[in-house]
């Protein structure tokens, strides 16, 4: 197999349990999980998506970029990944809101605030999460495709530009990103507004490992689980207690996380490479990106059957509340399962024969 093409298992499913906890972190239930520090941070698993998504396509493509064609052929299959199911969501979004015109089911005047009509454009351009809101719109959690379509940009020019330093320019503009997420009274809980140089930093830190992290000796057997181990107790110990300021460390917490499981030398890699975790990593975009939309459904028929007696799903018992969100998770799962057969992978086959260079 080429070096390139190179699937790295472990990691993928590390990315499939993140797109859980970023389901949880969302759930409106009052579960006994709801307020776990873990929980309650885990917003920041969002940031080894950034991480990841740089490590990957430095590997993958770090080569193969030597001229404007290949770097338009790179452009047009990265959004082939990403932009097909992103526009599904929204259209179902649109759809409640005409619901919403036309049924009058709830006070909520349809097309306002984050639902704007003109929001729908920015969305479609994936351009909705460079401060030109004034807060997430429409489909939240696409806020991350927004800003990492903007990451690939970035290095499709530098590998065009400056080919042999365009990891340490990346470095720098990651280390520029983190200062100005620093900056901001929200920390590493950007999404519309400073999100970009929260992606830049972590993705262009994933770039710059990828680079160095076969030259960096790796630990085998039972220290390399010893090291997993430890890596993985660590950012969660870290996510469930950091606040303010201290969460910019987590992309670092991340950085060393893929290159300790990238190796896959460990007990904890082996597990991670199995059949069902590795399959969950390949549903974990879908996962993440229908996920909000069942939550709003589910909100507003809770609302309607009085199960949010606050800002939560409530039944009066958390046993209840608990298997209440777990079936709610099992829904989300199905309609991405759906979502990805459907729609992500005919997309993807579809762009990659577009582009498929042709024989000489």
């Amino acid at each position: 197999m080429n070096p390139a093409h190179r699937r790295f298992e472990a990691l993928d499913s590390l990315r499939g349990v993140c797109a859980i906890l970023v389901v949880m972190f969302h759930m409106p239930v009052a579960s006994h999980w709801r307020d776990w520090g873990l929980i309650q941070h885990s917003y920041l698993f969002v940031d080894y998506f950034f991480v990841l998504s740089g490590f990957v396509i430095a590997h993958a493509y770090s080569q193969r970029l030597k001229t404007p064609t290949d770097a338009g052929r790179f452009m047009v299959r990265r959004l082939g990944r990403v932009w097909p199911l992103h526009v599904l969501v929204l259209a179902a979004y649109i759809g409640l809101e005409l619901c919403r015109l036309w049924f009058h089911f709830d006070s909520v005047t349809p097309f306002t605030r984050d639902r704007s009509v003109e929001a729908i454009f920015s969305n479609l351009l994936l351009i909705q999460a460079y401060n030109i809101h004034p807060s997430l719109t429409w489909n939240g959690p696409s806020w991350t495709l927004s800003v990492e379509v903007g990451c690939y940009v970035v290095f499709a020019l530098l590998l065009l530009a400056t080919p042999k330093v365009w990891r340490w320019i990346g470095a720098a503009l990651a280390v520029v990103g983190a200062v100005i997420v620093l900056t901001q009274k929200g920390y590493m809980n950007t999404t519309y507004d400073f999100a970009f140089p929260r992606a830049v930093y972590g993705f262009f830190l994933g770039s710059l490992l990828q680079g160095c992290w076969t030259r960096i000796p790796r630990l085998k057997g039972h220290a390399a689980t010893a090291l997993e181990i430890a890596a993985v107790i660590g950012v969660c110990v870290f996510i469930g207690y950091a606040t303010g300021a201290t969460t910019i460390l987590v992309t670092l917490l991340f950085v060393a996380a893929v290159w300790v499981f990238a190796g896959e030398d460990g007990a904890l890699s082996r597990l991670l490479d199995a059949k069902p975790l590795v399959t969950l990593g390949r549903w974990s975009f879908a996962i993440y990106m229908v996920h909000m939309f069942v939550l709003v459904v589910t909100i507003i028929i809770a609302r309607k059957l009085d199960w949010m007696p606050a800002r939560r799903i409530d039944f009066g018992s958390v046993w209840l509340n608990d298997l209440f969100g777990v079936g709610l998770f099992g829904l989300i799962v199905v309609l991405a399962v759906l979502a990805h057969k459907f729609v992500e992978q005919p997309a993807q086959r579809m762009i990659d024969r577009w582009t498929k260079p042709k024989a000489a």
